[in-house]
């Protein structure tokens, strides 16, 4: 199997003093945050002249918007990194590097400078330039727009300096405000205005190495190669995205020519791939967790802390790696992977303690056991189904009884959303959720998703001192700084367990090498326009 390195001892997590920031040293690399481009030139691998006519790329499921700014599931942001391009990239050793920004520097302790490239056109012949930075900026900020990132830009001020030249005006200190831009990508501001937010999502128009063609829901997702791309055109001229749910499908339709390359491989099929010479075989680190998330829209034994605890101590989560996942995973401690800046090495994971777990139960006034409700969207990782029978087992062990409802083809968003739709609240007892994000900084798990505003925080949890915390993490520059807050806000959360279980997953992909000599994905993100064609 070959291996793109490994997150747990190659993240260049490289943050700066304040004195650096403000001298704009940041410029080579800040936070750990983004997607590489290539490593090289933009449009393709380096040095690429061979041309592969058609790659078919087979996902668990479909996107759920073409709309950047709206869709920032595991689909969704590979199909997104495709079409559009965001101000900054990362690189393939995961240096922060210039995009459609050609560099920034701190230019005040709250404002950032960012010099714009200039003769990058979006496929409909629309320019980029300043008012489409300002554009975007603001439309993240709409609240009743509802975008994915509205707290990574809130109340920041853009300020057109010359139509290649904007300044950011940050509320605080924010240190890794060009990581972000990695994953938040620029959309055309005359597109959108023209012909509205709905019409981006369906027929979307970006500025990134490929176009859009066609989408049929939940059949097929097609882009084509953009010929004027300012980074020069992509290997591939045409990409199929097809959703196939069961892993099992997606391997024996790579193994048959069905697709060409997939993600989500099993473990315990990744022996069997590498002895087919077809085939080729590639591990990069962590895709992303999979977790079990408390809803708090509802007055139900979960919100007892006891109980929580209850459920984590019957767990046995070195069992599920072990058995269920062929060794190939980490059970977390609390919610950030060990390739996040902020992990907090120190904290272990709780052991399995069944007894312990009645006797916390039974402390509560459960002795003689409780229902709750476990809600499980589409499968996201392999084995998701084994390894959420194996915790419904785990729990009923201890008593607990669980009413376990699985939804094929849709997110916890839309789940969350179809509960509010029917009965004005969310979850109403735990959901199985999953959370990776290109910039591996605590921030971006720990403030979207448990800060009473964060943004996918779908769980509705809040807890005051955890939002003082996360708040004053993100006012802080220093790096040292930020992570012994961030070893604050851990503990916290260890000890009040809002998720009860996590388990870090290895990013597992396989491709034809009939047609791909060589792929670069970046954890979940296939990196279509990174890639040797055979």
């Amino acid at each position: 199997m070959e291996k793109e390195g490994n997150y747990w001892t190659q993240i260049f997590y490289r943050p700066y003093t304040r004195r650096q920031v403000l001298t704009g040293a940041a410029r080579a690399g800040l936070g750990v945050a983004g997607l590489s481009l290539l490593g090289c030139a933009p449009g393709g691998a380096p040095g690429a002249k061979k041309r592969v006519e058609e790659v078919t790329i087979s996902y668990a499921t479909d996107i759920v918007n073409m709309d950047t700014h709206l869709d920032s599931g595991i689909t969704g942001v590979g199909v997104h990194i495709a079409l559009y391009d965001g101000l900054t990239d990362r690189d393939r050793e995961l240096k922060l590097v210039a995009k459609l920004a050609e560099s920034w520097k701190a230019a005040g302790e709250q404002v950032w400078e960012f010099k714009l490239r200039k003769g990058v056109k979006f496929t409909n012949g629309e320019p980029f330039n300043a008012d489409v930075v300002k554009f975007n900026i603001e439309r993240q900020q709409d609240v009743e727009f509802k975008p994915r990132y509205i707290s990574d830009f809130k109340d920041i001020k853009v300020e057109i300096v010359d139509p290649y030249t904007v300044r950011m005006n940050t509320p605080a200190a924010d240190a890794i405000l060009p990581a972000k831009f990695a994953q938040a990508l620029t959309v055309p501001m005359d597109y959108v205005k023209k012909n509205g937010n709905a019409i981006l999502g369906k027929s979307p128009v970006g500025s990134g190495p490929f176009k859009f063609v066609e989408w049929a829901k939940d059949e097929k997702l097609v882009l084509e190669a953009n010929p004027d791309y300012w980074g020069g055109a992509p290997a591939i001229k045409k990409v199929t995205w097809k959703p196939i749910p069961l892993a099992e499908a997606r391997v024996g339709a790579l193994k048959t020519g069905g697709v060409d390359w997939i993600y989500q491989v099993p473990e315990d099929r990744v022996k069997e791939l590498e002895a087919d010479r077809s085939l080729g075989v590639k591990w990069v680190g962590s895709a992303g967790t999979g977790e079990l998330v408390v809803g708090y829209d509802y007055d139900t034994p979960l919100k007892d802390k006891r109980v929580r605890q209850a459920l984590r101590y019957a767990i046995d989560g070195q069992s599920i790696v072990k058995n269920i996942l062929g060794g190939v995973g980490t059970v977390v401690a609390t919610v950030l992977a060990p390739s996040y800046f902020g992990y907090d090495e120190t904290l272990k994971p709780y052991p399995y303690d069944p007894k312990k777990a009645k006797e916390l139960l039974a402390a509560a006034g459960y002795a003689s056991g409780l229902d709750i409700a476990l809600d499980q969207p589409w499968v996201m990782y392999p084995k998701d189904n084994e390894i959420i029978d194996a915790i419904v087992g785990f729990l009923r062990e201890v008593g607990v009884r669980v009413k376990l409802t699985r939804t094929a083809n849709k997110s916890t968003a839309l789940i969350r959303d179809d509960y509010k739709s029917k009965a004005g609240k969310g979850y109403p007892g735990l959901f199985y959720g999953a959370r990776g994000h290109a910039s591996l900084d605590a921030d971006a798990i720990m403030y979207q998703s448990l800060h009473t505003k964060g943004t996918i925080n779908y769980g509705n949890y809040s807890n005051p001192d955890l939002d003082k915390l996360l708040d004053k993490a993100r006012a802080t520059v220093d790096p040292e700084s930020r992570k012994k807050i961030y070893k604050d806000a851990q503990k916290l959360v260890y000890d009040d367990l809002p998720w009860i279980f996590t388990i870090d997953f290895a990013a597992i992909h396989a491709f034809n090498k009939k047609k791909l000599s060589g792929i670069h994905p970046r954890m979940w993100l296939p990196y279509v326009h990174d890639v040797e064609p055979a």
